[in-house]
């Protein structure tokens, strides 16, 4: 076998144990993450046919595609990144905290991230009122905005600081939701989430019609770091293709 078909199986192989990875650390719960083993024997598919004898016409698409897959990724990546390390100027009107999972014993870490984010910035922000944003998934025991409230409230924070958005079901939404209760398209908003989603959210919001909407991002690492961020170029592909950033 030739080392452009190993180099082929290694990859498909890194992928699966990848998505395996993940599962387990994330309880198998993560969206999408179904496209790690389907990359995966893609790539060992594509290495096992290097000994076969394909048309080179055929040989040089594949290898197109898969470059022009690459350099796609790495642009849209680079977008991801820019946005990785946003903070809002003190004085923030509102605070938007984004949802993400509950497990059944409490936040995701990608939730308790974005909690300890809004935590860190109270103090930058002292009148600023906090939305809880985030609908109930179907293996979710309560809303995402509930949990976000709960927890914010469990830390010290004065519940009636706090402004609940319970709705919705994706980003698009709690953006959307959210610009409906605040009511002022020149408020200047913080929108806190995680490091990797800061990018879309913020296309997101000045396409709902906020003027003054600044990212806050809520450090993320770990192994679960990859897949969101290649789910991130996947989302953000998808809602440009259908006009909503």
């Amino acid at each position: 076998m030739s080392a452009l078909g190993i180099a082929y199986i290694a990859a498909g192989i890194a992928c699966v144990l990848y998505y395996i990875l993940i599962g387990v650390y994330s309880r198998f719960g993560l969206s999408i993450s179904w496209i790690w083993p389907a990359v995966g024997a893609a790539l060992i598919a594509a290495g096992l046919l290097t000994r076969a004898g394909l048309p080179h016409w055929l040989r040089w698409a594949w290898r197109g595609l898969l470059a022009a897959a690459l350099a796609l990724l790495i642009a849209l990546e680079c977008l991801v990144v820019s946005g990785m390390h946003a903070t809002a100027p003190a004085g923030m009107d509102y605070l938007i905290v984004l949802g993400a999972s509950v497990y059944q014993d409490g936040p995701s870490p990608a939730l308790t991230r974005r909690l300890n984010a809004v935590m860190a910035v109270l103090d930058d922000h002292p009148d600023a009122k906090i939305i809880a944003s985030g609908g109930q998934g179907a293996n979710e025991p309560i809303s995402e905005a509930q949990c976000i409230r709960d927890e914010l409230v469990k830390r010290g924070v004065d519940p009636a600081r706090i402004l609940m958005e319970d709705r919705s079901t994706d980003t698009r939404e709690n953006i959307a939701n959210c610009k409906a209760i605040i009511g002022d398209d020149d408020a200047a908003v913080g929108i806190v989430t995680n490091n990797y989603h800061i990018w879309r959210a913020l296309r997101m919001a000045k396409k709902a019609g906020f003027k003054n909407a600044h990212g806050i991002a809520a450090t993320y690492t770990g192994p679960t770091l990859l897949h969101f961020m290649v789910r991130e170029a996947i989302s953000i592909t998808l809602h440009g293709l259908h006009g909503r950033l």
